[in-house]
Protein backbone atom coordinates (compact mmCIF):
# COMPACT_ATOMS: atom_id res chain seq x y z
CA UNK A 1 0.00 0.00 0.00
CA UNK A 2 1.09 3.46 -0.94
CA UNK A 3 0.38 6.45 1.33
CA UNK A 4 0.33 9.33 -0.36
CA UNK A 5 0.79 12.84 1.20
CA UNK A 6 -1.24 15.75 0.59
CA UNK A 7 -3.04 18.62 2.41
CA UNK A 8 -5.88 16.39 2.98
CA UNK A 9 -3.83 14.09 5.99
CA UNK A 10 -3.96 14.11 9.26
CA UNK A 11 -0.40 13.94 10.92
CA UNK A 12 -0.03 12.86 14.72
CA UNK A 13 2.72 14.50 16.03
CA UNK A 14 2.66 12.24 19.59
CA UNK A 15 3.05 8.62 17.73
CA UNK A 16 3.20 9.41 14.29
CA UNK A 17 -0.20 7.94 12.82
CA UNK A 18 -1.17 9.12 9.34
CA UNK A 19 -4.09 8.67 7.89
CA UNK A 20 -6.48 10.72 6.09
CA UNK A 21 -7.79 13.98 7.48
CA UNK A 22 -11.41 14.19 8.39
CA UNK A 23 -13.64 17.47 10.06
CA UNK A 24 -12.39 16.73 13.24
CA UNK A 25 -11.51 19.12 15.93
CA UNK A 26 -8.44 18.52 18.22
CA UNK A 27 -8.95 19.37 21.82
CA UNK A 28 -5.92 20.56 22.27
CA UNK A 29 -5.12 19.09 25.68
CA UNK A 30 -2.22 17.44 24.35
CA UNK A 31 0.24 16.17 21.66
CA UNK A 32 -2.07 14.49 19.45
CA UNK A 33 -3.89 15.34 16.32
CA UNK A 34 -7.52 15.64 16.11
CA UNK A 35 -7.86 12.36 14.14
CA UNK A 36 -5.77 10.89 16.96
CA UNK A 37 -8.22 11.58 19.45
CA UNK A 38 -11.34 9.74 17.42
CA UNK A 39 -8.86 6.93 16.86
CA UNK A 40 -8.67 7.08 20.86
CA UNK A 41 -12.46 7.83 21.22
CA UNK A 42 -13.09 4.70 18.73
CA UNK A 43 -11.13 2.18 20.93
CA UNK A 44 -12.40 3.46 24.48
CA UNK A 45 -15.62 3.05 22.90
CA UNK A 46 -15.30 -0.58 22.15
CA UNK A 47 -13.63 -0.75 25.71
CA UNK A 48 -17.09 0.42 26.93
CA UNK A 49 -19.28 -1.84 24.94
CA UNK A 50 -17.51 -4.69 25.94
CA UNK A 51 -17.24 -5.18 29.68
CA UNK A 52 -14.74 -7.65 29.56
CA UNK A 53 -12.56 -5.34 28.21
CA UNK A 54 -12.63 -2.73 31.53
CA UNK A 55 -9.64 -4.96 32.83
CA UNK A 56 -7.61 -2.95 29.62
CA UNK A 57 -8.80 0.65 30.31
CA UNK A 58 -6.42 2.08 32.34
CA UNK A 59 -3.03 0.55 30.07
CA UNK A 60 -5.21 2.48 26.99
CA UNK A 61 -5.11 5.33 28.87
CA UNK A 62 -1.75 4.87 30.20
CA UNK A 63 -0.51 3.90 26.48
CA UNK A 64 -2.22 7.07 24.89
CA UNK A 65 -0.83 9.30 27.56
CA UNK A 66 2.70 8.60 27.74
CA UNK A 67 3.22 8.21 23.68
CA UNK A 68 1.70 11.77 23.15
CA UNK A 69 4.48 12.85 25.86
CA UNK A 70 5.77 16.46 24.45
CA UNK A 71 3.68 19.25 22.88
CA UNK A 72 1.21 20.66 24.72
CA UNK A 73 1.26 17.26 27.10
CA UNK A 74 1.04 18.11 30.97
CA UNK A 75 4.20 16.31 32.57
CA UNK A 76 1.82 15.25 35.44
CA UNK A 77 -0.36 13.36 32.26
CA UNK A 78 3.42 11.70 31.63
CA UNK A 79 4.15 10.97 34.83
CA UNK A 80 1.01 9.16 36.08
CA UNK A 81 1.19 7.32 32.54
CA UNK A 82 4.55 6.38 33.03
CA UNK A 83 4.02 4.77 36.83
CA UNK A 84 0.73 3.12 35.04
CA UNK A 85 2.61 1.54 32.93
CA UNK A 86 5.12 0.29 34.97
CA UNK A 87 2.70 -0.62 37.79
CA UNK A 88 0.99 -2.83 35.35
CA UNK A 89 3.59 -4.21 33.08
CA UNK A 90 6.36 -4.76 35.72
CA UNK A 91 4.35 -5.32 38.98
CA UNK A 92 1.17 -7.02 37.52
CA UNK A 93 -0.87 -4.61 39.75
CA UNK A 94 -4.88 -4.48 38.21
CA UNK A 95 -6.36 -1.69 36.04
CA UNK A 96 -8.49 -0.84 39.67
CA UNK A 97 -4.90 -1.04 41.65
CA UNK A 98 -3.28 1.35 38.92
CA UNK A 99 -6.35 3.77 38.81
CA UNK A 100 -6.16 4.04 43.05
CA UNK A 101 -2.32 4.45 42.76
CA UNK A 102 -3.08 7.86 40.43
CA UNK A 103 -5.60 8.99 43.30
CA UNK A 104 -2.79 8.43 45.58
CA UNK A 105 -0.22 10.47 43.85
CA UNK A 106 -1.71 13.58 44.48
CA UNK A 107 -0.48 16.60 42.57
CA UNK A 108 3.21 17.09 41.57
CA UNK A 109 5.86 18.70 43.30
CA UNK A 110 8.97 20.62 42.23
CA UNK A 111 11.12 17.53 43.25
CA UNK A 112 8.76 15.27 40.73
CA UNK A 113 11.21 14.25 37.84
CA UNK A 114 10.19 15.12 34.29
CA UNK A 115 10.47 12.82 31.73
CA UNK A 116 11.14 13.53 28.44
CA UNK A 117 10.03 12.08 25.06
CA UNK A 118 11.77 9.40 23.87
CA UNK A 119 13.24 9.40 20.42
CA UNK A 120 10.67 6.34 19.09
CA UNK A 121 7.19 6.56 20.47
CA UNK A 122 6.91 2.95 20.21
CA UNK A 123 6.39 1.05 17.25
CA UNK A 124 2.48 0.29 17.94
CA UNK A 125 -0.27 3.45 17.77
CA UNK A 126 -3.34 3.71 18.74
CA UNK A 127 -4.69 3.15 15.04
CA UNK A 128 -2.88 -0.43 15.51
CA UNK A 129 -5.72 -1.40 18.50
CA UNK A 130 -8.22 -0.05 16.50
CA UNK A 131 -7.69 -1.97 13.70
CA UNK A 132 -6.88 -5.23 15.81
CA UNK A 133 -10.10 -4.52 18.32
CA UNK A 134 -13.21 -2.02 17.38
CA UNK A 135 -12.76 -2.29 13.19
CA UNK A 136 -12.25 -6.12 13.37
CA UNK A 137 -14.80 -6.51 16.39
CA UNK A 138 -12.39 -8.83 18.05
CA UNK A 139 -12.14 -8.10 21.80
CA UNK A 140 -9.56 -10.65 22.36
CA UNK A 141 -7.50 -8.85 19.43
CA UNK A 142 -7.79 -5.36 20.75
CA UNK A 143 -7.08 -7.01 24.26
CA UNK A 144 -3.84 -8.31 23.16
CA UNK A 145 -3.24 -5.29 21.02
CA UNK A 146 -3.46 -2.47 23.79
CA UNK A 147 -0.60 -5.06 25.78
CA UNK A 148 1.54 -4.91 22.89
CA UNK A 149 0.73 -1.14 22.64
CA UNK A 150 1.35 -0.73 26.43
CA UNK A 151 4.72 -2.70 26.01
CA UNK A 152 5.96 -1.10 23.49
CA UNK A 153 5.29 2.57 25.02
CA UNK A 154 7.03 1.55 28.36
CA UNK A 155 9.53 0.04 26.26
CA UNK A 156 10.64 3.33 24.84
CA UNK A 157 10.84 5.18 28.10
CA UNK A 158 13.65 2.67 29.27
CA UNK A 159 15.85 5.35 29.06
CA UNK A 160 14.08 6.99 32.20
CA UNK A 161 12.91 3.57 34.03
CA UNK A 162 14.89 4.21 36.92
CA UNK A 163 13.61 7.23 37.48
CA UNK A 164 9.89 5.93 37.15
CA UNK A 165 10.96 3.19 39.99
CA UNK A 166 12.15 5.46 42.39
CA UNK A 167 8.93 7.81 41.95
CA UNK A 168 6.62 5.22 42.47
CA UNK A 169 8.74 3.79 45.59
CA UNK A 170 9.14 7.12 46.89
CA UNK A 171 5.13 7.66 46.18
CA UNK A 172 3.82 4.30 47.71
CA UNK A 173 6.52 3.15 49.64
CA UNK A 174 3.88 3.40 52.90
CA UNK A 175 1.14 2.24 51.13
CA UNK A 176 0.96 -1.36 51.83
CA UNK A 177 -0.51 -3.91 51.26
CA UNK A 178 -1.21 -1.98 47.12
CA UNK A 179 2.22 -1.40 46.11
CA UNK A 180 3.93 -4.47 47.06
CA UNK A 181 1.51 -6.28 44.36
CA UNK A 182 -1.53 -7.67 46.58
CA UNK A 183 -4.22 -5.59 45.34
Amino acid sequence: MTLVLDDAVDICPGCGVVQAAGDWIASGRGNASAGCEVLLSEITGYESQHPELARCHQLTVDAYGAQHAGGGTKQIRVAYSLVGLYLALDRGISGIGVRTAHSLMGKPRPDWPVFDRPASPGTVTVRDVAEAGARADSVPGHAAAVTRWAVAVWGSFAGCRADVVALTERLFSGAEPFWRGTS
